[in-house]
């Protein structure tokens, strides 16, 4: 039976203690404090068979607890590596620097890497799941809600202007903080900066598909290494994964008309979701390509409340995506959307998790996801600029803007916080000073 008293009351240190944890682990021996201490947190203790609604509860209960994917992971890390030290931290490091070299949410892929190592494909099945089900059913919710007049009322287009903003100075301060850790050298500043211009001037799928391959492969090739090989065992059933998911990447690539984006709308969204690196920020282009077309039927305005209320609920950014697949086609297209973006990362983290000492001893594939990582951060550039094209350049707008940078940037407030305070505000202008 899962200790829930002790599962909640550890749940609220887990991002700090985790985050000092994993501090210290990475600076080795020069960190001389507490060798027995750590010492002890490197050995595992023998793994018990878990048994699977075990995994399912406390991850479902981590993944309540968490708003955004490193909160989950963090958590996860607390949990099985410090609390019942079932793996030691650098297991576990493996699979956070996994997370993020594999397309997806990253926090995730690494409770599917959890659900695997303890309990094969059905742990990985399950832990999945349950870090999935927490903000699938509370923005299927807030769809359901949003359909009636009442809300609809409620939403001015004022009030999704400075959520607007908020965003999207949410998303700028992620950007100068990817890009002191990220981008690295004139190849990553150039890949970078030539992302941007690809991103800013255009807007078809298929950009974003050519964009990443080709800096992976400029990475790949300008590797200064040239030592080893690469050289993965691959089983048919492998072979076939990886098979179905170039075509759906390329069907997302692929310019359709206008008759067949609502057909082949999920198929498309799976493909989309093997493009969408580093954080759920580089969703917002790609899902917009999607879904706010004339065939689809997703307004702008709706879109934007779908990320404003993103911060609202538990986990990934990406927790966007039963949102729109609830405008889309109701609970069933809430359905649809997430086993379509969720389903096809969790099935190829495991695969790389199977190769991935393999992958680890190759210095130009390592070279190549490095560029692909400055690539990334091209897509946070492209949404903050079709954020601040839409918005009225207004001082009330401006003044939002600050405050959401001072707020996220300098004082480390919460993002639903400054979400609500903002509403409150819009609020209080609305009556007090919109009827005078």
């Amino acid at each position: 039976m899962t200790d829930w008293r002790a599962l909640f009351r550890h749940a609220g240190s887990a991002i700090a203690s985790s985050f000092l944890g994993r501090s210290n682990a990475n600076s080795g021996a020069a960190q001389p404090a507490e060798p027995e201490r750590s010492a002890s947190h490197d050995v595992p203790k023998p793994r018990k068979p878990e048994s699977l609604w075990t995994l399912f509860c406390v991850v479902f209960g981590l993944s309540s607890l968490s708003w955004g994917g490193l909160a989950l992971m963090a958590q996860l890390e607390n949990h099985y590596v410090e609390r019942d030290r079932r793996f030691t931290r650098l297991e576990f490091a493996d699979w956070f620097a996994l997370a993020w070299m594999v397309p997806g949410p990253v926090g995730c892929n690494v409770a599917v890497q959890v659900g695997h190592a303890l309990r094969g494909r059905a742990g990985a099945w399950v832990a999945g799941a349950a870090s999935v089900l927490p903000f699938f059913a509370l923005m299927t919710v807030f769809a359901s809600f949003y359909q009636t007049s009442l809300v609809r009322a409620m939403a001015s287009q004022m009030l999704l202007n400075h959520f607007s903003v908020v965003l999207a100075s949410l998303i700028a301060v992620t950007w100068c903080k990817q890009m002191r850790t990220i981008v690295r050298g004139q190849l990553g500043w150039t890949v970078a900066a030539l992302a941007c211009v690809a991103l800013i001037f255009s807007h078809g799928a298929w950009t974003y598909v050519a964009l990443l391959s080709s800096a992976f492969a400029a990475g790949w090739f300008a590797s200064p290494s040239r030592e080893g090989r690469l050289s993965l065992s691959l089983h048919a059933s492998d072979w076939r994964l990886l098979g179905a998911l170039a075509v759906l990447i390329a069907l997302f690539a692929i310019p359709l008309p206008h008759r067949y984006e609502t057909a082949f709308l999920w198929p498309r969204l799976a493909g989309a979701g093997m493009t969408l690196f580093g954080g759920g920020f580089s969703a917002l282009p790609v899902l917009k390509t999607l879904f706010v077309t004339p065939a689809v039927g997703v307004s702008d305005s709706e879109f934007t409340l779908a990320f404003a209320l993103s911060p609202v609920s538990p986990g990934p950014l990406l927790n966007v995506v039963p949102f729109l697949g609830y405008l889309t086609d109701g609970w069933l297209g809430a359905v649809a959307a997430t086993l379509a973006l969720f389903v096809p990362s969790g099935c190829l983290i495991v695969l790389a998790q199977r190769h991935l000492k393999q992958l680890e001893t190759y210095p130009r594939f390592e070279h190549g996801m490095r560029a692909l990582r400055a690539a990334t951060t091209a897509f946070l550039v492209a949404a903050v600029v079709r954020v601040a094209v839409r918005v009225p350049l207004e001082p009330a707008y401006l003044l939002t803007a600050a405050f959401a940078c001072l707020c996220f940037g300098r004082l480390k407030v919460p993002v639903y916080a400054v979400y609500g305070t903002v509403a409150v505000g819009c609020g209080l202008w609305i009556v007090f000073f919109a009827h005078a």
